[in-house]
């Protein structure tokens, strides 16, 4: 038996209703035909965030190092046994309260602003890339839950410091932050030009250094991993998985992990094309077959920086001996594919 595991990221959106009709009614399935006719649909509960989605889905939470750590991986900073990584993110704030939580910056101007952060503040590295800065202490702080950008909205700033003692370094940043933005000479100009200002950088997203882990020790398979973006890179280089550069001929007792997201900046016609050309062509490179258990999930993960609802994920399962309908545990219905 091979086993073919495909995550479709962002693509349960297909399956909300719009009117009378969800997308998916609309999408020409083509090559995915074959698998619903030979499949079950079920729904299966991930994690609200999607690197923490995806580990639990291979393993036990209590191994997951957080989002921090596995963006250090993703982006291959180096790393050492006593540091903590924490992703930030530049808001806009007025009368203490969070207004916009997606404050568009250049590049430039997020590297002048955290330099300027750093002059009073200097015991922190700073990465910055396209959609993450990744904030690098070397200091062993708690593993502990944070909330993402996209669920402060509305919060006043008091209530985003941390509680910990063990975590006022990361207070102070914040704090200051505040004080150097506030007037800072680029929201000067950003109000000038009627954008909005940056003037409060949000600190969350703890992960904290861990052995790597083994998966394919773990399984006692060998499992590979292909995908079109690298949004879920830092979990494949935490569980030592190796990357296909391309998708070739598929081996017995081997797993493979082929992860599609879409364009979270997509209209709904695009969304449509987008699975469209995953049925086509994709699906051309492994057709159904009967010596082969394919596992589908649709997630509504359209971007790693995002913290969804809690709600089901929809799998669709093929070639499975048993499968139920709905699964609390992500885990164990990674363990019905591997049976």
């Amino acid at each position: 038996m091979k086993y073919v595991l495909f995550t479709l990221n962002g693509f349960l959106e297909l399956f909300k209703k719009r009117g009378e009709k969800t997308l998916f009614e609309y999408t020409k399935k083509g090559n995915f035909e074959d698998f619903i006719n030979k499949g079950q649909w079920g729904f299966v509960f991930l994690e609200e965030t999607i690197e923490r989605g995806y580990f639990e889905f291979f393993l036990k939470s209590e191994n997951f190092p957080g989002e921090g750590f596995l963006r250090a991986l993703k982006y291959k900073i180096p790393v050492n046994t006593q540091d903590s990584f924490f992703i930030a993110k530049f808001v806009f704030s007025d009368d203490m309260k969070i207004l916009e939580t997606d404050v568009k910056l250049n590049f430039m101007e997020k590297i002048k602003l955290l330099e300027d952060i750093k002059k009073i503040e200097n015991n922190f590295e700073y990465y910055v890339y396209d959609e993450d800065i990744i904030l690098k202490f070397k200091e062993d702080f708690p593993l502990i839950e944070t909330f993402f950008p996209n669920e402060i909205k509305g919060f006043l700033i008091e209530t985003l410091f941390y509680r910990n003692r063990k975590f006022e370094t990361i207070n102070k940043i914040m704090k200051i932050s505040k004080e150097i933005l506030e007037v800072h000479e680029i929201n000067k100009v950003r109000l000038d030009l009627n954008e909005v200002p940056a003037n409060f950088l949000y600190i969350y997203g703890l992960g904290r250094h861990k052995e790597k882990i083994c998966l394919n020790d773990i399984l006692k398979r060998k499992i590979f991993y292909f995908s079109n973006s690298k949004i879920l890179n830092g979990i494949v280089e935490f569980l030592k998985i190796e990357n296909l550069k391309k998708i070739e001929k598929l081996k017995d007792e081997e797993i493979y992990w082929l992860n599609f997201s879409a364009d979270f900046k997509l209209l709904p016609s695009m969304l449509i094309k987008n699975f469209e050309f995953f049925s086509q062509e994709v699906l051309k490179e492994i057709p159904y077959r009967e010596d082969t258990r394919f596992l589908f999930i649709f997630d509504p993960f359209i971007n790693e920086n995002l913290k969804v609802k809690k709600m089901y994920s929809l799998f669709l399962a093929v070639n499975f001996y048993k499968v139920k309908r709905k699964y609390k545990r992500a885990n164990l219905l990674f363990q019905e594919f591997l049976k």
